[in-house]
């Protein structure tokens, strides 16, 4: 944390005009060869929420921007702070009146030389910067007056609690660099979970992870065990609701009003096995973020696993003159192993877990082979959240077992009474 001082004196006899000013702040880039920039850009805030133009999904274009912009320009006498930052570090610059606005700007950076070349594809594109600056207004000087301004520069990691401490400290939520996403609330805790694991029970960080899955399999342990029985009814019920909806398939109406007063009757519900996957979204989501923006990882070795941060390659398989699926174009397939893993459970939670009643056979087919897309989609993502997602599928495995074994309580379900539609008579 630096406090500069930037003093402007009018020494002559003269007014002395000053035009518009853009101080730079930094230039927001890759960590190595390796790291693709999805998490480079610049971020500012207003004083009550973050801004983040400043990345490859601003300057890549779009829709709405067929040409991709050269720059980009925002402010309004409102930048409280501007953070050029990557995956794990950000230099933010803090005036102590917030500045008029802000300016930022692509620029192509050089390419890897020496051993780092080897990491990166012959044709891969030139790896992007993202340059920030705050601007100011022209301003006349008195003769002999002075004027000052003060900025506070924080360069350093993306570490939570010392974001925050400054973000106290000056009244700017400076934490909010840490870009958590709308899982904000559920990644700070997960994040300060981890940590205090690591650092009162002395686990190391692939444990910590292991631990706080752990514990959140057990929180919504009951309510998943109660949505698989829901299921489990559901299925048995099956039939008697096939046979409402053969009786009433020329009066949708009545058709739905009968099939919900046969399930309150026998206390199912449609929607008992989507409860626990959409109360768990949020907390999926925060323990990407915080596991994708946590430099407590950065480093960090679990059995194997040289670097939670990173991908657990343990050798690189030629590419042999074509362009593996999941590879680098020109350098070859990376061979991770815990994805497999994560794959491997997947499928086997897929195939244990009873299709949905009603479900079209077709799409029971691509739900059990869903986790082969997943595979492919975090293949190359980092193994703490791998690990994560491998030990929460050991754990749904493990409960469905058990939810299997319990014997189910409830009555047998009482088929509804049935007359077949009358014909009419000519």
């Amino acid at each position: 944390l630096v406090m500069a001082t930037v003093r402007l004196e009018n020494r002559s006899a003269q007014p002395l005009t000053l035009p518009a000013q853009e101080w730079f702040v930094g230039t927001a880039a890759p960590l190595g060869p390796r790291d693709k920039g999805q998490a480079v850009g610049v971020l500012w805030y207003n004083g009550s929420k973050t801004e983040d133009p400043g990345g490859s999904s601003y300057f890549s274009g779009g829709c709405r921007q067929p040409v991709p912009p050269l720059e980009y320009r925002g402010g309004a006498s409102n930048v409280v702070w501007v953070a050029a930052h990557n995956q794990f570090f950000t230099l933010a610059a803090m005036p102590q009146q917030p500045a008029q606005g802000l300016i930022i700007h692509r620029i192509n950076l050089p390419r890897p030389t020496g051993e780092a070349a080897q990491l990166v594809a012959t044709n891969a594109p030139t790896p992007q910067g993202y340059a920030a600056a705050m601007t100011y207004p022209a301003l006349s000087l008195a003769p002999n007056q002075i004027f000052e301004r003060q900025i506070a520069l924080y360069a350093g990691p993306k570490e939570y609690q010392t974001l925050a401490r400054i973000g106290n400290q000056f009244n700017n939520n400076l934490d909010l660099v840490m870009n958590f996403g709308w899982a904000g609330i559920v990644s700070k805790a997960l994040l300060l979970s981890m940590n205090w694991l690591h650092s009162a029970m002395k686990f190391s960080y692939g444990w910590a992870i292991i631990a706080i899955t752990v514990i959140i399999k057990a929180v919504f342990w009951p309510l998943t065990q109660a949505s698989t029985r829901s299921m489990k009814r559901l299925q048995a019920l099956q039939p008697q609701l096939n046979a409402i909806k053969e009786k009433y398939k020329e009066d949708p109406v009545k058709m739905n009003k009968k099939t919900m007063e046969f399930m309150r009757e026998h206390k199912v519900s449609p929607l008992g096995g989507c409860l626990p996957m959409l109360l768990q979204i949020p907390v999926f989501f925060g323990f990407f973020s915080m596991i994708q923006s946590a430099i407590e990882l950065r480093g960090a070795r679990f059995l194997w696993i040289p670097d939670l941060s990173e991908t657990d390659t343990l050798f690189v398989i030629p590419s042999l003159g074509f362009i593996p699926f999941f590879g680098i174009p020109g350098v070859g397939l990376p061979f991770n192993l815990l994805p497999l893993f994560m794959g491997a459970t997947m499928l086997w939670q897929s195939h244990l877990t009873p299709p949905s009643p009603g479900m079209d056979p077709s799409q029971q087919k691509i739900m059990r082979y869903m986790p082969l897309m997943f595979l492919a989609f975090l293949y190359n993502y980092s193994a703490g959240l791998t690990l994560y997602w491998t030990v929460q599928n050991l754990l749904t495995i493990l409960q469905t077992y058990l939810t299997r074994t319990v014997p189910e309580t409830a009555a047998p379900a009482k088929a509804p009474v049935l007359t077949p539609p009358q014909k009419k008579r000519k």
